[in-house]
C-alpha cells in the first residue's frame, strides 16, 4: 500500500456497468433494473482488492449545467436521454458508496473529468502517483510522468502511461486535446472538423504536432480535400479544443489527505445489496472488518467531515426516508404542539416567501420529535388559506417563546428574524446543526443540510430547485420556474404554490434531517470537548448576531453621492497623469494591455508568469513601484476604482426600504479559526487606516438623539500570544504599560524605549504581529524593504528576547503533526492535515495555519464571549443601547445620548473582565456621531 490516489470517474462506469448487461439485465426481487448497481459495485471491489489503494475518490458529474453548456449550447445535445430505469439506480449507488465509506465528489457547475483533473494536478505537483479509473478518452490527457490512466478491459484493468496511450491512439497524451479537436467526439456532440477522420488526425499530429502548428501551416497539408476540409472547420476545431480542456481548479473542497480511504462498511451496506437481490457482494462484505479491511486494504476514516474527526460511519436507519404528516386542522397541531412538550427537544423549519429574511414571510412551518417522522403546518396551499395565521401563530409563538424547550434548527438566524416579523420571538434557540456541523469540521465547504446530511447521514435531501417545478396557480395550471446558467432558480413562484403533499415531503424532511443531524452531531461535540464551547459561546451569540442584523446601521446616501462624485473625479485625474508618463491611452483595468504597457514598453522586470502571461497582480505591483511610478499610480487606481464601486456607489442600492438602514449578515461558520465575518455588505473588508476608508465610514450615522459607541481590544492577539507562550518578556512588556512596539523595539536594539526611533519601532511592530502569522525573514526583508541578512537579524534578537515564544511555535507545530489538529484556549478544533505533506510549500502553510489559528481563534472567542456579557447585561439593565457591529476586535454599539457615560463604562467593565489571562485585556471606549470619527 502507498500514498497513491485512485480517482473512480464515477458515472462513466455507471453507464457501462448499465449497458454491459443491457440484453440481459439484472432485475432485483421487485423486478426493477439493477445492472448498474451490480457492475459498478462489483467493479470497485475488484480495484480496490487489487489496488489495495489507500486514498480514492469517486467523482460525480454535476447536477447543473456546467460552463461547457453555456459556451456550446448543443453540448451533450445529441446524447440520448438516459432511461429511467438506469437513472432510477444512480442515486441507491451513492447512497450505497456513502454507506460503505468511500468518499466521493460532486461540484455544481463541473464534470467529474474536471474534478479529475483538479485532483491530478495536485499529485502531480506533490509528485504524488495517480491513477484515474476510466474509458473516457478525454482523461487520457493528463497522462504524464505520476498520472496513468486504468482502463477498464477484460475484467481487469490496463494501465496506461505516456507510451500505452501511443500504442492505442498514435498521439501522445500531450496531443490528445488537439486529436479529439480535430475527429470530435459524437457521444458529447464535440464536432471536430467534418471529414477528418481518427488516422488523418494522427498523421497529421505526427507531422504537425499540435494543432496551433497544424493551423499556422495548413496550406503546407499535402492532400488538397483535407486542406479544405481544415480550412473551413478551423473554428469548429479551435471550439471543440475549448470544449474538450479540462478545469484543474475546481474548488473540491478536499485535500488529497481528505480522501484516505477507510476499511469499508461491509455491515451498513450490505442491506443495501441484500435489497437489490445482490447476495454475492451483499456476502462479500458480510465478513466484517476483515473481510472489509482484506477486500479495501486500507485503513482511515469516513468522509470528508468525519476524516478530520474519526467519525464513525452512521448507521443505515439514517438513510432511511421518514413518515410524514400534512398538519390541516388545529387538532393536528394541538397533538404536534403536545409532543413537542413532552419531547422536550425538538426541531423546527419555516418555509418562507423569499429568501431575504427581512422581506420574507412564512407560509407554513415543519416540526419533528423524533428521527424518521415530521410534519408540515401550512398557512397557504396552491388553493388559498389552510390553517388561519392567528391560530397558527398562537401555538407556534407558545413552543417557541417556552425557555423550558429546547430548539434545534439548521440556520437557525434566518427563522429568528422571520419569526420575529411575524410577531414570536424565539427564546429557547439551543442547537443549530449548521454551526455543530461547521464546528466538528472547519475544512468543508459547505454546511447546508443537503451537504451535511450527505456527509453524516449518507441521505440524499429533496432539493428545492425539484420540487418547486411541480408549482401550479389556484386552477392546477404549472407555473414557470427561470433557472440560470449556474443551474439556479432566478425566478419563480413562492413556496406555497406548491401542491401540499409535495410540501410535507420536502418541508417535513428538512425538520426530520435537521433532528437526525441534532442526534448525531450532540454526541460528537461531546466526545471532542467542544460542547462548552458550542453551548456556551456559539449558541448564545445565534440570537445576538439576528437581532444586530435585524437592527442595521443608518446610512447617510447624500454624503455617499457627494464622495462618489469625489472620487470620480480622483479617477480621471490618476488616469490622465498615468497617460502622459506613458504616451498614451490604454486600458488600465485590462490586464493584457497592461502587461503591454509595463514589461513591452517600460521594460520593467516581470515576476511570476500566469496562464495569461506575466502577473500584475498587488503585490508585484508593490515590487515594481519601487522602480517605476505608473504601477503606484495603477495601485491608487485600483484602490479607488474598487472602493467606489463595491462600497461608495453599491451601499446606497442595499439600504432597506422599509426601515431604511443597511442590514449585513454577520457569518457565524465563515472562517476557520472562528472569527465572525459578514457580507452584503461586508463591512469588515473597508479599509480601516486609509483615508478614502475614514470617508466611507462617515456615511454610517446613528439614529437622531444616538451616538456611536465603540470599544477595541487593544492588540489582543498579542495579548493571547503572551498567554499562551506564558514568555516573561513578552508579559513585561505589556506590564511595563509602554507601547508594547516600542518596549519591543527597544529590547532587539538594545536601547531605551525613548530611544526607539519610529522606523525601529516600525520594524518591531512588524516582527510582532509577523511572528503570529508565521512570517519568515524573508517575507520581513520583503515587508521593511531591508536586506535579507538584515532581517535574519532582526528575527534572531526577536527570538532570543522572547526565547518562550520560539518554543511555544516549536511545540504548536511539532503538537500538530502527531494529531493533526491545532485547538484554542476555549477547545476549538481545527485540522491542519497538510502539516505532514511532503511538499515544502503546503508544509509551511500548514505550519502558519497551525501557529496562528490558536491565538486568533482564541482572541475570536474572548470577542464572542464579550459579545454575550454585554448583550446580557444590557438586557438585565433595560438600556436602549444595542450592539449592532462587530469588526474584527471591535464592537460598535448605538446609544442614546443618555446612555453614553453608562454604556462606556459597562464596556470597559465587561471587556476587560470576560476571561482571566496572565496579561490583563485592555479596552479603547470612544464615542462619536459617526463611525468614522471612532479611531
Amino acid at each position: 500500500m502507498d500514498d497513491a490516489l485512485y480517482i473512480l470517474d464515477g458515472y462513466g462506469l455507471i453507464f457501462r456497468s448499465y449497458f454491459a448487461f443491457i440484453r440481459n439485465p439484472l432485475r432485483n426481487p421487485q423486478g426493477r433494473n439493477s445492472s448498474a448497481i451490480f457492475g459498478f459495485f462489483r467493479s470497485l471491489l475488484l480495484i480496490l482488492k487489487e489496488r489495495q489503494p489507500s486514498h480514492f475518490v469517486v467523482a460525480l458529474d454535476s447536477h447543473t449545467p456546467t460552463h461547457r453548456h453555456q459556451r456550446y449550447a448543443e453540448y451533450k445535445a445529441t446524447r440520448e436521454k438516459s432511461p429511467d430505469e438506469l437513472k432510477e439506480q444512480i442515486p441507491i449507488i451513492e447512497e450505497i458508496l456513502a454507506a460503505l465509506g468511500v468518499p466521493s465528489i460532486r461540484v455544481d457547475g463541473y464534470e467529474a473529468d474536471d474534478i479529475i483533473a483538479t485532483y491530478a494536478e495536485q499529485c502531480r505537483s506533490e509528485g504524488r502517483r495517480c491513477y484515474v479509473i476510466s474509458s473516457d478518452k478525454d482523461l487520457l490527457q493528463l497522462v504524464d510522468g505520476p498520472v496513468r490512466v486504468l482502463k477498464p478491459a477484460d475484467g481487469s484493468f490496463r494501465e496506461l502511461d505516456r507510451a500505452g496511450v501511443f500504442e492505442e491512439w498514435g498521439v501522445y497524451p500531450e496531443q490528445i486535446r488537439d486529436y479529439l479537436s480535430l475527429v470530435g467526439d459524437s457521444s458529447d456532440n464535440v464536432p471536430g472538423v467534418r471529414g477528418i477522420g481518427a488516422k488523418t488526425a494522427a498523421a497529421l499530429l505526427e507531422q504537425f504536432k499540435t494543432l496551433d502548428g497544424l493551423y499556422a501551416e495548413v496550406e503546407s497539408v499535402g492532400s488538397k480535400s483535407q486542406r479544405a476540409k481544415l480550412v473551413e472547420g478551423r473554428e469548429s476545431a479551435f471550439m471543440s479544443r475549448d470544449l474538450i480542456a479540462l478545469e484543474s481548479r475546481v474548488p473540491v473542497g478536499r485535500s488529497i489527505e481528505d480522501l484516505h480511504l477507510p476499511p469499508l462498511n461491509g455491515a451498513a451496506a450490505a442491506p443495501y445489496f441484500l435489497k437489490e437481490g445482490i447476495k454475492s457482494i451483499a456476502e462479500e462484505l458480510s465478513g466484517g472488518a476483515a473481510a472489509s479491511k482484506a477486500a479495501a486494504g486500507s485503513a482511515g476514516l469516513t468522509g470528508a467531515a468525519e476524516q478530520s474527526a474519526g467519525v464513525a460511519p452512521a448507521p443505515a436507519a439514517e438513510s432511511a426516508r421518514g413518515e410524514y404528516e400534512t398538519v390541516t386542522t388545529f387538532e393536528q397541531l394541538d397533538t404536534w404542539v403536545g409532543r413537542v412538550r413532552a419531547a422536550g427537544w425538538f426541531a423546527f423549519d419555516s418555509e418562507t416567501s423569499a429568501i431575504d429574511a427581512m422581506i420574507a414571510e412564512p407560509v407554513g412551518f415543519s416540526l419533528s420529535v423524533e428521527a424518521g417522522e415530521g410534519c408540515y403546518v401550512p398557512l397557504r396551499g396552491p388553493e388559498g388559506e389552510v390553517l388561519p395565521e392567528e391560530g397558527v401563530r398562537s401555538r407556534i409563538g407558545s413552543i417557541l417563546e417556552d425557555p423550558s424547550l429546547h430548539l434545534v434548527g439548521q440556520n437557525i438566524k434566518y427563522d429568528y428574524k422571520v419569526l420575529k416579523r411575524w410577531g414570536v420571538t424565539m427564546k429557547n434557540v439551543a442547537f443549530d446543526t449548521m454551526v455543530a456541523g461547521w464546528l466538528l469540521d472547519t475544512t468543508a465547504n459547505s454546511y447546508n443540510m443537503d451537504r451535511l446530511a450527505e456527509d453524516y447521514l449518507g441521505y440524499h435531501t429533496i432539493h428545492f430547485r425539484d420540487v418547486i417545478q411541480e408549482a401550479v396557480d389556484e386552477d392546477g395550471e404549472p407555473l414557470e420556474v427561470k433557472v440560470g446558467r449556474s443551474g439556479k432558480i432566478t425566478d419563480g413562484p413562492t413556496f406555497d404554490r406548491i401542491p401540499l403533499d409535495s410540501a410535507t415531503e420536502y418541508a417535513a424532511e428538512d425538520a426530520d434531517i435537521t433532528f437526525r443531524l441534532f442526534r448525531r452531531f450532540e454526541p460528537l461535540l461531546r466526545e471532542r470537548g467542544m460542547w462548552k464551547l458550542f453551548s456556551e459561546i456559539e449558541m448564545p451569540l445565534v440570537p445576538i448576531l439576528a437581532e444586530m442584523e435585524m437592527e442595521g446601521i443608518h446610512l447617510d446616501v447624500a454624503r455617499l453621492e457627494k464622495y462618489s462624485a469625489e472620487l470620480a473625479g480622483e479617477l480621471v485625474k490618476i488616469e490622465k497623469r498615468i497617460y502622459d508618463i506613458v504616451g498614451h491611452q490604454f486600458n488600465i483595468a485590462s490586464t493584457k494591455q497592461l502587461q503591454e504597457v509595463l514589461f513591452t514598453e517600460r521594460k520593467l522586470k516581470p515576476g511570476k508568469k500566469t496562464k495569461t502571461g506575466y502577473s500584475t497582480d498587488n503585490n508585484v505591483l508593490v515590487e515594481l513601484a519601487r522602480e517605476d511610478p505608473v504601477p503606484e499610480l495603477v495601485l491608487r487606481y485600483r484602490l479607488l476604482a474598487k472602493l467606489k464601486s463595491t462600497y461608495v456607489d453599491a451601499l446606497p442600492s442595499m439600504v432597506n426600504g422599509v426601515t431604511g438602514r443597511i442590514h449585513s449578515h454577520f457569518q457565524q461558520t465563515g472562517t476557520a479559526t472562528g472569527r465572525l465575518s459578514s457580507k452584503d455588505p461586508n463591512l469588515q473588508n473597508i479599509p480601516i487606516r486609509d483615508e478614502e476608508g475614514r470617508r466611507i465610514r462617515e456615511a454610517f450615522v446613528p439614529a437622531p438623539g444616538c451616538r456611536f459607541v465603540s470599544a477595541d481590544y487593544s492588540q489582543i492577539e498579542l495579548v493571547v500570544l503572551a498567554h499562551l507562550s506564558g514568555d516573561p518578556g513578552l508579559a513585561a512588556a505589556f506590564g511595563s504599560g509602554q507601547d508594547v512596539h516600542r518596549q519591543t523595539g527597544a529590547l532587539i536594539f538594545g536601547v531605551e524605549p525613548e530611544q526607539v526611533t519610529d522606523v525601529q519601532r516600525r520594524m518591531a511592530k512588524t516582527i510582532n504581529f509577523g511572528v503570529m502569522y508565521g512570517m519568515s525573514a524573508f517575507r520581513l526583508s520583503r515587508e521593511l524593504g531591508i536586506p535579507r541578512a538584515e532581517a535574519d537579524r532582526f528575527m534572531e534578537a526577536y527570538f532570543a528576547t522572547y526565547s518562550r515564544i520560539k518554543g511555544f511555535i516549536d511545540e504548536i507545530v511539532t503538537g500538530a503533526e502527531e494529531i493533526g489538529v491545532v485547538k484554542t484556549l476555549m477547545g476549538r478544533v481545527r485540522p491542519v492535515p497538510a502539516i505532514t505533506s511532503r511538499n515544502r510549500t503546503e508544509k509551511m502553510a500548514a505550519e502558519r495555519i497551525a501557529v496562528n489559528t490558536p491565538i486568533q481563534g482564541t482572541a475570536a472567542d474572548i470577542v464572542k464571549l464579550a459579545m454575550i456579557r454585554i448583550d446580557e447585561r444590557l438586557r438585565r439593565e433595560k438600556r436602549a443601547s444595542r450592539l449592532i457591529l462587530q469588526v474584527h476586535d471591535e464592537l460598535i454599539l448605538e446609544c442614546p445620548e443618555a446612555e453614553v457615560e453608562a454604556v462606556e463604562r459597562l464596556l470597559e467593565e465587561e471587556m476587560s473582565g470576560v476571561v482571566k489571562l496572565s496579561v490583563p485585556l485592555k479596552v479603547h471606549v470612544e464615542s462619536g456621531s459617526s463611525w468614522g470619527e471612532l479611531h
